[in-house]
């Protein structure tokens, strides 16, 4: 059983090493990338090229673009400056070709001919292998003017390519002979400074730069690092760049390569806020398959929706190892936000399946409120945030989500309180539009409820209706539900009602609205017929039995118990009854609900 990794970069390495243990994983070894490859150049096997030349490997994705190819290639190490700095055995065009899609043939051209010096220096190393001997052949004979006259030249130019040979399978970079060459060549490069590295504790050659980091949303396109040091003031003892935090090459080059397949992983990748969040296991694991469906309000699979279900209802029942293989499997959850040329650690939180699956049923458990509707989205994190923010531009509302949403889903995995600013959010929201709708109502419960537990408090919240709930606050809440029914009853068609106009002091100062709203209910009572009348003093009556007096502030928790309370009275109108005491055709619609 491996135990869970404290820190970020030996879970990665821990993760990388999985997935080198799997050959279906096709994972890249050192020295060697996943890049993004769309045509193959189709050589004969004396270097000439075939008919038609390029050979377009794109698939095409549901919406018909087309996809480039991934494959595993000897690793280029990126480019920067305006230096020629050729791949080896592919590259874009402008490099294997000569020409590419910008307007400078005369560039273009010497970048092919360090393309070719490489190659050819390198033919000796790779030694007796027919297809890189046609390569060299290619590569001697080829004048890169010729590439415009191509089948298909417009839309190839400056993509990147791969060389195989007619009639051959595979490609030539995946020959053996030309992969022992590549590391050879490693093997003899100039070395850098030596030095132990901090993740694994070896000596190695130690990285002074860290491979870059892609697909994060809202970084810089070209990546982004997680380790770096770019100014004078990060030095330490005069350790500059990323030897300030020596970390071995080998060790840089597999945390990189796992964060980059996790990035890549629409199955290992959700967003929420600003946060580019990837979780994994360094074994197999169930949760994996259904964990963004867990927190991806949008995730729409019945079948899916049915194994979260069974996942949660296991945890918190006790018998998550009836839902999951191995519940002890250690389980990562690491939030990424881009800033400028470095990427930002939002929230990392290392646990087991076992631990998360028990934080998150709570998490559910706590929200859990009546009125919520067959086709509701789970509640999860950004519905519920988006309850809390003001009314605003658009680009605001976001700002203010992305400030949220690391704290909330920080609470939801780690099981500590919820942030306050969402329960005060809610209920400002609740005093400026007067609309309650069951989002709000089961945030406003799973904080009051959090936070007394986290206290060593006993706080009953109850789900839905309780005629006999203790809290006065509650009972004023169904009171003034009852108040405002009375006078829809009474008034048909009432464009306003008391909520329009009380609903806020109400909650927050009872003792300076009640006394009126009793005189106006009296008023509104009297024009209601028969068992309607009866019932609804009964009701009031039933109410005011658990209030002693009206008070003159209450702090901002009774204020969520309000709200509660109306919202479970509201609920309990709108809910059809059949009684001896009221029509049997009462039937009222569902309660409506704002759309956030």
């Amino acid at each position: 059983m491996n135990e869970v990794k404290s820190g970020v970069l030996p879970a990665l390495i821990d993760y990388y090493r999985r997935l080198e243990d799997d050959p279906n994983q096709k994972i890249a070894e050192f020295g060697f990338s996943r890049e993004k490859i769309h045509y193959c150049i189709v050589l004969e096997p004396d270097g000439t090229i075939c008919d038609p030349g390029l050979i377009d490997i794109r698939r095409q994705n549901e919406k018909g673009k087309p996809i480039p190819a991934l494959m595993v290639v000897p690793d280029g190490g990126g480019r920067s400056g305006t230096g020629m700095k050729p791949f080896f055995c592919w590259d874009n065009t402008g490099y294997a070709l000569g020409r590419d899609n910008k307007d400078k043939p005369e560039r273009a051209e010497a970048m092919f001919d360090a393309f070719r010096e490489l190659h050819l220096r390198m033919c000796d190393l790779v030694g007796d292998d027919d297809g890189y001997a046609a390569l060299c052949r290619f590569l001697e004979r080829w004048t890169p003017a010729d590439a415009e006259d191509l089948p298909g030249w417009e839309e190839a130019a400056g993509k990147n390519v791969v060389f195989k040979i007619r009639g051959r399978e595979g490609y030539i970079h995946q020959s053996d002979a030309v992969k022992a060459a590549w590391r050879s060549t490693l093997e003899s490069a100039d070395k850098g400074e030596r030095g132990v590295s901090l993740i694994s504790g070896a000596e190695d050659e130690l990285a002074r730069l860290h491979p870059l980091i892609g697909g994060i949303s809202g970084a810089n396109t070209m990546g982004a690092a997680i380790v770096s040091f770019n100014l004078d003031a990060f030095e330490s003892y005069g350790r500059e760049q990323s030897y300030n935090a020596p970390v071995g090459v080998r060790d840089a080059f597999r945390y990189t390569t796992a964060l980059n397949r996790l990035l890549a992983d629409s199955t290992r990748r959700v967003r929420i806020g600003d946060a580019t969040v990837v979780f994994w296991s360094d074994r197999a694991s169930e949760a994996e398959d259904f964990f963004a469906h867990v927190i991806d309000e949008s995730a729409e699979d019945k079948t899916m929706a049915d194994r979260v279900s069974a996942f949660l209802k296991a945890a918190r029942q006790g018998r998550l190892a009836d839902a999951v293989e191995d519940p002890a499997a250690p389980f990562y959850i690491l939030g990424l936000s881009p800033n400028a040329s470095r990427v930002n650690v939002r929230f990392w939180l290392p646990g087991t399946v076992q631990q998360f699956a028990e934080r998150l049923a709570k998490h559910v458990a706590d929200l859990e409120m009546t009125g919520a509707r067959d086709d509701d989205p789970p509640l999860i994190v950004r519905r519920l945030i988006y309850e809390a923010m003001p009314e605003g531009t658009a680009a605001n509302r976001e700002r203010q989500i992305a400030q949220l949403a690391g704290e909330f889903t920080r609470a939801v995995f780690t099981g500590t309180a919820y942030p306050q600013a969402i329960f005060g959010g809610i209920i400002r929201r609740l005093r400026a539009d007067q609309t309650m709708n069951h989002r709000r109502a089961a945030m406003l419960k799973a904080c009051i409820v959090r936070n007394a537990r986290l206290a060593g408090r006993q706080k009953e919240v109850p789900v839905a209706l309780n005629r006999d709930h203790p809290d006065p606050a509650y009972q004023m809440g169904r009171l003034f539900a009852a108040f405002e029914k009375t006078q829809q009853d009474a008034l048909p068609g009432l464009n306003k009602t008391i909520k329009d106009g009380y609903f806020g002091t109400a909650s927050a100062t009872p003792s300076t609205v009640f006394p009126r709203l009793v005189r106006l209910h009296q008023h509104h009572i009297d024009k209601l017929d028969g068992g309607w009348r009866v019932n609804r003093e009964r009701l009031v009556q039933e109410i005011c039995s658990h209030i002693d007096r009206f008070p003159a502030h209450l702090p901002l928790e009774q204020q969520g118990m309000f709200h509660i309370g109306y919202y479970h009275q509201r609920q309990d109108f709108f809910t059809s009854k059949k009684s001896g005491n009221e029509p049997d055709d009462h039937t009222e619609p569902a309660l409506e609900e704002v759309t956030a």
